[in-house]
């Protein structure tokens, strides 16, 4: 399953050799060899150790293994929580990661795993179950906190579940990130970015705040201006 990323991995090794103690290129090895249960056991041992407990790679690695065992159907019995496991491991990996050191070096399985979370989040979103994606929205702000969209996720997630405290902030924080241009722009943060910003536009739009939803496109519209999708919502709304 994970064979074809195997020189992917030995290469994030050998970029961060030094910061890799030997111990944790055992669960490097063990999971290019799709050895996940072990890797679970051997990386839980060191996020319960008072030596290792706030290195982030263990926590990576946890959310790596779940994250392959919730795409295995044998596994499912005894796991039936992977997915959800590798969200939480993912979170935990982001606030000890606080300088991003290993997000380069692992950038393929970030991808793959901010897809999954996006598309399950959305789901959610549709089907009206707010707290469930606030979950998910959550993980990708602890995952990266200068990710616009799940930063403005966050917000329309609180302003359902009625807490206005919260939403006011999290769309705040949102928008800044875009006006400052700091914001992570991965090609699913930048899917993500576009996908909040025409959700909350419409909302707005729709809640008779038609000249706030012309604001919020206004401030993503150089993030935009060649995608037809957001250029449609655009005119329909701002002209």
């Amino acid at each position: 399953m994970m064979k074809n990323s195997i020189l992917f991995f030995l290469l994030a090794a050998s970029i961060h050799g030094v910061a890799h103690s030997p111990d944790y290129n055992v669960l490097l090895k063990l999971f290019v060899d799709e050895k996940y249960e072990k890797v679970l056991y051997k990386a839980e041992n060191y996020t319960l150790s008072d030596d290792t407990q706030k290195d982030a790679l263990p926590y990576l690695f946890m959310s790596m293994s779940f994250f392959e065992i919730a795409k295995i159907d044998a596994m499912k019995e005894k796991y039936p929580d992977a997915f959800k496991n590798s969200l939480k491991y993912a979170s935990k990996y982001g606030q000890k990661d606080v300088e991003r050191a290993f997000v380069s070096d692992y950038e393929d399985y970030f991808a793959k795993f901010r897809k999954a979370v996006i598309s399950e989040a959305e789901t959610f979103m549709d089907n009206l179950k707010f707290t469930k994606a606030k979950s998910y929205y959550d993980c990708l702000v602890d995952l990266d906190k200068n990710d616009a969209g799940a930063h403005l996720m966050m917000g329309m997630v609180y302003q359902s579940l009625k807490s206005k405290k919260e939403s006011e902030a999290f769309y705040a924080s949102g928008k800044k990130l875009i006006s400052d241009k700091s914001c992570s722009m991965s090609a699913e943060q930048r899917v993500l970015l576009k996908a909040a910003i025409i959700r909350l536009a419409e909302s707005q739009d729709a809640a008779g705040a038609r000249a706030e939803a012309k604001a919020l496109l206004d401030l993503g519209l150089e993030y935009f201006e060649d995608d037809k999708e957001y250029q449609v919502t655009y005119s329909a709304i701002a002209n």
